[in-house]
């Protein structure tokens, strides 16, 4: 899979801009604050079909406009395809395919893919069970269109169920039949979610016990596993699944209700990434910890192309000054042969690659290239 170009007319602090991308690697650079990160936001916004780091899509309009545009043209397998997005200030964006306007946003996931990899991915080990959920649900969706609609859902419900667990005792009798069918539909969505999940989990192992060997020599040995309420047994069928959560959901009612909110589900579900035995998040370093991350991302890429048949587009935001040495040069010989669109303040790691693509961007804008002390030098000579 490959993006050739992008285009965006008032999006973030880029006016109007056009920029082509060749296969293999791509170095988008330029001091801090010029709009590098906004184009990798606008290519991954066609992939997730949200920005990675906005929290409002208005954010991604340009000061001094009501609407913001981005317009994509990317190649798979399947041939040339263009994806077009509109967001405008005062609706809810737009999506279009071939100039086709697409009724939903979750239709156009899974049709370009991409990996991204930014310096906040490099606390995927210690931070929170939600930051690795959201990398399974992002990964995931990429690849099973089915589930993005399985997870909305999911979502749903439990809004309602846990709107209705907030209810006084006397409200919440009104409710009794419902809390019953909301447990009912989360029990089946957590166990379909689940096996969608310990799925891609596996694979995930399986790629990142392979990387890891290979950046430590064989010395280390990570473990991956989908944890969650559920005993190991009870994933040794779809309809035993399916009865742990039901009954966790209903014979701890009155706990939830303390609480005021669903205990049980996939929404509290987690990886459990160890190392050499131990626990990842409290028994292993700081580049322990960013290998392991380097290593699932790598991995993310590796089970794109298993299942599509063709590598995704690695997004890499100026996550190579984040590490050191040893773990740049790994990344730099693991990505050839894909193509890769990288953010940096410094172009000069690049000397030694060859046919690289370098974009140079000042101000939001495509611009030569500044001249190096030695050009200078050789034009007075000259």
């Amino acid at each position: 899979m490959k993006c050739k170009e992008i285009e965006f007319t008032s999006f973030r602090n880029i006016e109007s801009e056009k920029i082509e991308f060749k296969d293999g690697i791509n170095v988008i650079y330029g001091e801090n604050a010029q709009g590098k990160t906004n184009i990798l936001e606008g290519i991954y916004l066609f992939a997730r079909g949200k920005s990675f780091r906005a929290f409002k899509d208005k954010e991604l309009i340009n000061f001094n406009s009501n609407v913001g545009y981005a317009r994509m043209v990317y190649e798979s397998k399947k041939g040339e395809m263009e994806l077009g997005v509109e967001i405008p200030k005062s609706s809810q964006k737009k999506f279009y395919r071939n100039k086709n306007k697409v009724g939903k946003t979750s239709e156009i996931i899974g049709e370009f893919r991409a990996v991204l990899f930014c310096p906040s991915h490099l606390g995927i080990i210690k931070d929170s069970p939600s930051v690795r959920r959201k990398f399974l649900d992002i990964a995931i969706s990429q690849l099973r269109p089915l589930y993005i609609r399985m997870l909305a859902k999911y979502n749903a419900v439990l809004e309602n169920r846990n709107a209705i667990l907030k209810m006084s005792d006397e409200e919440r009798k009104a409710y009794e039949g419902i809390l019953e069918v909301y447990s009912e539909e989360l029990a089946t969505l957590s166990t379909d979610i689940a096996n969608m999940r310990i799925e891609y989990v596996k694979k995930l192992d399986f790629w990142v016990k392979r990387y890891f060997e290979e950046m430590t020599d064989g010395k280390e040995l990570p473990s991956i596993t989908y944890e969650t309420n559920a005993d190991e047994a009870d994933f040794d069928s779809r309809e035993s699944l399916k009865k742990k959560y039901s009954d966790l959901l209903k014979n701890n009612i009155e706990r939830e209700i303390k609480y005021g909110a669903t205990l049980y589900g996939i929404h509290k579900d987690d990886l459990k990434i160890e190392l050499n035995g131990k626990d990842a998040r409290f028994y292993s370093s700081q580049g322990q910890q960013r290998s392991l991350a380097l290593a699932m991302k790598l991995s993310e890429g590796e089970i794109s192309k298993e299942t599509s048949g063709e590598y995704p587009v690695f997004l890499l935001d100026d996550v190579l000054s984040e590490l050191d040495e040893k773990r740049r040069k790994y990344i730099m010989s693991n990505i050839k042969k894909r193509q890769v669109i990288i953010t940096t303040c410094e172009s000069t790691a690049f000397n030694e690659v060859d046919d690289v693509n370098f974009v140079y961007i000042n101000n939001g804008k495509l611009c030569e290239a500044p001249k190096t002390d030695d050009e200078m030098i050789e034009n007075i000579e000259e």
